[in-house]
């Protein structure tokens, strides 16, 4: 063995050192263990967490739980198929329906007079008002922004909860729309036709009688009128004491603005209009504005009067600004706001006019409704004049979806059990604790993984939420053997745990195709009372238990990701807040120690050099004389 000399001494100080504070680690190691034991703990309860809430919302909600998973009855359309779409629900009652249909239902509309083609659904506000906002300053940009585009549909104010308008000049097209349809009180449906440029707003709710209704709140900025040709631009005005000598400097300083700096040039500025650009400097009149506007071609004729500028199109033709025209308006205080009045066009709600098997059916407000447990959609008209392509639906029993759904479920029913079960009865290894980082140092890698797999199994060993869990399962089919048992499913042996098993295949499809409303009511809950069906029931318990997990463990109630960030704020989460200072302290308390080790064999050597000097200097001494 090499021996570390740490100065004249000869002493292995590291090793004396080493070993003294390993006796002091062993309590620092144990609680790295308990550490250790509670994350993996903890982990296994976030893999139970994602194993329930796939099986509620993914398995018993989403997959089987859904109107069509056990519905055995299936519509076919023959004939005019363009017509016409249908899908029967588990109540159909087989009745053959012969559909004409002469009109479509109709929702109540109002549509903006449109812009015209080329312009996209991802345009903003602000480019329809005409404003550039890349060319705008920063705070130029804050101060518009600040202007709200309101508008109110069927009484409902799009604003956040201050008050403010929901949309500025930021706001595309497409979020516009979408934000409308997304409220639901509104019950009004927006779309923009990127054809026409037209923004159209309909009721959600068809047929005779229905309305919608469209307004601009008092002194608002109209959102309608900035999706409809524009023929005159107003602006508020500097003032009515102001008159057509002024110069756009002076207007400048009337906002608030400074002369420039000496020797530095005037301010510029420039108009768009219809695509044309107008120079102007600070020196320039506004009677030179107003010349260069209304110079021969001109598609505008402006004028101002009573202190506001007032551009009007010339007969046939539509006013555009654009461009960096913000700045220069701003002179004139900016443009009216845009009032309600812009042209649009309103049409009337209309019931489809529908006939089945030669009864007309009256009140049809919507083009998809329910008639004799079938959901008919109406896709366009059968009859043209005095000929009618009629339609026609029938129903046939289809019990394989069905079938398929309850051995899907019988399945996912069986795996979830096994894999709980395996976890309560999982074997635990009370002598294989977590190594550490010296212990895994002599092992191979092998050894450290076969090791390892040991000291984590039987961490949730006869677990209390687990246990509850599966008997409150259990207790949901055990309640529901009788119905069960008439499909030709029952449970398997004791040993099996509850595990579900289809005892006679073809007798469970001939109770589907016989008496289809049986398996539903049974697994989906009867229509008066749905959530006393099997998967309702086990979804609740299932929901119990992941929140019994989130409350102990801190775990994600609604993911499957089995890497999810923990909560702290629960049982283990405080349990592992305490670890960490108990170990940061302990880390601390041991460093100290340590340090204070070496300082003292450091003094000791010191000492005992000292004490080989004076020895060699006194036998020196002792030598001479």
């Amino acid at each position: 063995m090499v021996t570390r000399i740490n100065g004249f001494s000869g002493m292995d100080i590291e090793s004396m050192v080493k070993s003294m504070m390993a006796t002091k680690r062993v309590p620092l190691d144990k609680l790295n263990q308990e550490k250790q034991l509670l994350q993996w703990q903890r982990e296994s309860y976030r893999e139970l967490s994602s194993k329930l809430y796939d099986f509620r919302s993914n398995k018993l909600i989403t997959k089987y739980g859904s109107s069509t998973a056990l519905n055995a009855n299936k519509a076919t359309v023959t004939g005019n198929t363009d017509a016409v779409k249908a899908e029967a629900s588990a109540t159909a009652n087989g009745v053959e329906m012969r559909i004409s249909v002469e009109k479509l239902a109709e929702s109540a509309t109002i549509t903006t007079s449109g812009l015209g083609q080329g312009i996209s659904g991802t345009t903003s506000l602000a480019a329809l008002e005409g404003v550039d906002l890349s060319m705008m300053g920063s705070a130029d940009m804050a101060k518009y922004l600040q202007k709200g585009f309101d508008i109110k549909i069927n009484g409902v104010s799009f604003t956040d909860k201050d008050g403010k308008s929901l949309f500025n000049g930021m706001t595309s097209i497409s979020t516009l729309v979408s934000t409308i349809n997304s409220n639901a009180q509104a019950n009004a449906i927006a779309s923009y036709d990127e054809i026409t440029g037209k923004l159209s707003i309909a009721s959600k709710t068809g047929g005779e009688g229905n309305t919608v209704t469209v307004e601009t709140p008092s002194g608002g900025n109209s959102i309608m009128a900035l999706f409809s040709k524009k023929t005159v631009i107003e602006t508020k005005g500097p003032g009515t004491d102001v008159t057509a000598d002024k110069t756009l400097a002076d207007l400048y300083k009337l906002n608030g603005g400074k002369d420039p700096e000496p020797g530095t040039p005037a301010k510029t500025y420039s108009f768009v209009l219809n695509g044309k650009t107008l120079n102007f400097n600070g020196t320039d009149k506004i009677s030179d504005v107003l010349d260069k506007i209304n110079a021969p071609g001109s598609d505008a004729m402006a004028e101002f009067t009573g202190g506001k500028l007032t551009i009007t199109a010339q007969e046939g033709k539509e006013l555009k600004i654009s461009g960096g025209s913000y700045e220069f308006m701003s002179l004139f205080k900016g443009t009216k706001s845009y009032e309600d009045g812009a042209p649009l066009i309103p049409t009337e709600g209309k019931d489809a006019i529908v006939t089945v098997n030669g009864e007309p059916i009256k009140g049809i407000k919507s083009n998809s409704f329910s008639l004799n447990g079938v959901q008919i959609t109406l896709l366009g008209v059968t009859k043209t004049g005095t000929v009618d392509n009629l339609a026609v639906i029938k129903n046939q029993s289809d019990p394989d979806k069905a079938l398929e759904s309850i051995k899907g479920f019988i399945e996912d029913y069986n795996s979830l059990i096994k894999a709980l079960n395996s976890k309560v009865e999982e074997t635990k290894y009370r002598d294989f604790k977590p190594l550490t980082d010296e212990q895994k140092k002599e092992l191979k890698e092998s050894e450290i993984d076969t090791w390892t797999e040991k000291a984590k199994s039987g961490l949730l060993k006869n677990d209390d939420i687990i246990k509850s869990v599966l008997s409150e399962m259990r207790a949901v089919i055990t309640d529901k053997l009788g119905p069960l048992s008439a499909l030709g499913i029952t449970t398997g042996n004791y040993s099996e745990n509850g595990k579900l098993v289809i005892e006679n295949e073809t007798k469970l499809k001939n109770m589907i195709s016989t008496n289809p409303q049986l398996a539903l009511d049974l697994f989906q809950g009867p229509a008066n009372a749905p959530n006393e069906g099997i998967f309702d029931k086990l979804a609740d318990k299932v929901s119990n238990a992941i929140e019994k997990v989130y409350q102990r463990a801190g775990t994600n109630r609604y993911t499957t990701d089995i890497t999810s960030a923990f909560r702290d704020e629960n049982i283990m989460g405080r349990k592992m807040k305490d670890y960490n200072n108990r170990i940061l302290t302990m880390q601390t308390n041991l460093q100290r120690t340590e340090d204070r080790y070496y300082k003292q064999f450091a003094a000791m050597e010191a000492a005992m050099n000292k004490m080989q000097t004076q020895s060699s200097s006194l036998f020196s001494s002792l030598g001479q004389s």
